[in-house]
């Protein structure tokens, strides 16, 4: 498991993370775009980033300044609006893929420079790969390169380059894998494959990358402050509509929010507000208004707890029923509520809005006690007791009290065990581990179902390596497989079958974004990733 997918849950269950209750309209831009560069973007933080070295940075912050300072492979469509997850050429122009899945070639731009006049290259690619698989530098995009031949080689410190991974060309580079992977231009929208230097070091962090995106990192003061300065030499599509962004570390949310009120800041970084101000800035200022200041999108996560098909309970076709009868029993407005305010979209899906389709099997007012009752009746194993294993964070406290309630309307009682985020995880993964139902929370790192499910079915890493059903494994993979539209179309189908068939899950809760910004801020166009893009942002006239 990354640091990332760590620090992201331990913010989002403490409540201290962007993130619940009914749905919202997808948001509107915000004013007017302003294209000649200008002025300063002011963002605050109580938190730094984790890195300014794209390959290290795996925490929101540092993944919004890679964003603005590096030319990927491929990148969101942020035009696409908040809804979307597509994906699109940034540094490559044409792609070719070879008739066994197995082989990419990327034909590359010839027109994007570094921030010191050097251009970028196929080789600055493929130096790229090599430092995320070095293992002296301990990157945690290393999972995402296993995949590629010769990967393992430069993990185990057996040879200094992958082989699979090659510059045919100045400007043609070629990554071969051991399978064919369908989502392979997704996960190269990860900042960890920022290009990078000849002379970059491959067994240490840097703090003075060089930047390929519309900014580069101008200076950086550990815990107190970044600044970003536009790249005079970017050739790219990408906007840089302020002629530096300076990020503000330090400080209480409370400061940050009257800041941005006065407009005196922006942004404040990844927790915007106070927890208990959302209710009043939405009073206040609406939400998703044209021109207005509040924003809420979705993210590509969702909450959810997960069946033991191991255990008795969940084990076989006969259980499918007792599966079902807890979907209707819960209640789902319950379970939000102690997320936060406008923290989420309740729902029945596991794949959240940007990767999956339409869909209400469950209820998602309240529960349905009485269709719950009668799958249970058909269970061929009614339990008397299920054992949950939760975090130990107050709102999965809370959800664990109201999940509590809502089995015993059904006749079950729930023997709750509490842990920490690092420890649950490492727990559901040992074969045996006597749980029925686990508490989950998880946002994609790259906007593909594979990149919402594989992390988490990870032999290795994923807390629900051994919970998931392997038919259930199988069925997933077989989707996988497929590429172009007809891949989003059969996962959103996949989604619906099972939750209506077999649910391996009950999810409750799709993962919100909420931003509140300055009254001068324009141009806000929201991700399902990141958020929000910041360099499309501008100043309103």
């Amino acid at each position: 498991m990354t640091r990332r997918l760590l620090l992201s849950l331990a913010m989002f269950v403490t409540g201290v993370a962007p993130l619940v209750a009914a749905g919202l309209a997808r948001p509107a831009g915000v004013s007017t775009t302003a294209d000649t560069p200008t002025g300063t973007l002011r963002i605050s933080s109580i938190l730094d980033v984790a890195s300014v070295d794209p390959a290290m940075g795996d925490d929101l912050l540092s993944r919004l300044i890679s964003e603005a300072t590096c030319a990927r492979l491929f990148r969101y469509d942020s035009a696409a609006g908040g809804t979307s997850a597509r994906v699109v050429p940034e540094a490559v122009r044409r792609v070719s893929v070879s008739q066994d899945g197995r082989t990419y070639r990327f034909d590359l731009r010839r027109t994007l420079r570094f921030h010191t006049g050097v251009p970028v290259t196929a080789q600055s690619y493929a130096d790229a790969f090599d430092r995320v698989a070095n293992s002296r530098l301990g990157s945690p995009g290393t999972p995402f390169v296993r995949d590629i031949v010769g990967a393992a080689a430069v993990v185990r410190g057996s040879a200094p380059s992958i082989s699979g991974v090659r510059a045919l060309a100045p400007y043609r580079l070629q990554i071969r894998l051991t399978a064919p992977a369908a989502d392979l231009t997704a996960r190269l929208t990860l900042g960890f494959f920022c290009p990078v230097l000849p002379s970059t070091p491959v067994d240490r962090p840097i703090a003075d990358p060089a930047a390929s995106g519309p900014y580069h990192v101008a200076e950086r003061i550990v815990n107190q402050r970044i600044v970003l300065e536009r790249n005079p030499f970017y050739r790219g599509d990408r906007p840089a509509r302020f002629d530096r962004i300076v990020w503000t570390i330090g400080g209480t949310l409370q400061e940050c929010q009257r800041a941005v009120e006065e407009d005196r800041a922006d942004w404040c970084g990844e927790l915007g507000a106070p927890r208990d101000a959302w209710r009043g800035l939405a009073d206040k200022y609406g939400i998703n208004r044209r021109g207005g200041q509040l924003f809420v999108s979705p993210l590509v996560g969702t909450w959810y707890y997960a069946f033991n098909y191991s255990r008795p309970a969940f084990r076989g076709p006969g259980q499918i029923a007792l599966k079902k009868a807890i979907n209707f029993a819960i209640d789902r407005p319950a379970l939000a509520r102690p997320l936060g305010y406008l923290m989420g979209k309740r729902t029945d899906q596991m794949l959240p809005p940007p990767l999956g389709g339409p869909a209400s099997i469950y209820p998602l007012g309240g529960a349905n006690l009485t269709a719950a009752r009668r799958w249970y009746a058909k269970a061929r194993i009614k339990p008397i007791t299920l054992v949950l294993y939760s975090w130990n964070t107050p709102p999965a406290v809370a959800q664990a009290s109201i999940l509590a309630f809502e089995l015993r309307q059904l006749g079950i009682d729930l023997d709750v065990k509490y842990f920490d985020v690092d420890t649950l995880s490492e727990r559901a993964r040992i074969p045996g581990e006597p749980f029925d139902i686990v508490l989950g929370g998880w946002v994609a790192d790259y906007p593909d179902p594979w990149g919402f499910f594989g992390a988490l079915l990870d032999p290795e890493t994923g807390p629900l390596a051994l919970v998931v059903d392997p038919r259930v494994r199988r069925r997933m993979e077989a989707v996988n497989r497929l590429t172009g539209d007809a891949r989003l179309r059969a996962w959103a189908d996949l989604d619906v079958d099972l939750m209506r068939k077999d649910p391996p899950w009950a999810p409750f809760v799709h993962y919100n974004g909420r931003f509140f910004v300055s009254p001068s801020l324009g141009c806000f166009t929201p991700t399902p990733v990141f958020g929000m893009d910041i360099t499309a942002l501008c100043r309103r006239r």
